[in-house]
């Protein structure tokens, strides 16, 4: 794998708990005078968290396994 692949999974793992923490961040600490509609941000952070740990997770069991184990020996 090349380095720049890494620097992207863990930048994906990174950003995915960034928003995973700010999802739960605003679902524990709502203001009460925000509008209707503000009850979606929290979800769509927690969506979006989980979204990226998919994406990563799926590039390594495609890409990421079979390039780390090499060509197969006959």
């Amino acid at each position: 794998m090349r380095p720049s692949e890494i620097l992207m999974m863990i930048l994906g793992v990174v950003f995915g708990l960034g928003a995973l923490a700010l999802g739960i961040g605003l679902l524990v600490d709502r203001p009460s005078d925000a509008m209707w509609f503000y009850w979606i941000s929290p979800l769509l952070a927690i969506g979006f968290a989980f979204t990226a740990f998919q994406l990563v997770g799926a590039y390594w069991m495609k890409v990421g396994r079979l390039e780390t184990k090499g060509r197969p020996k006959r």
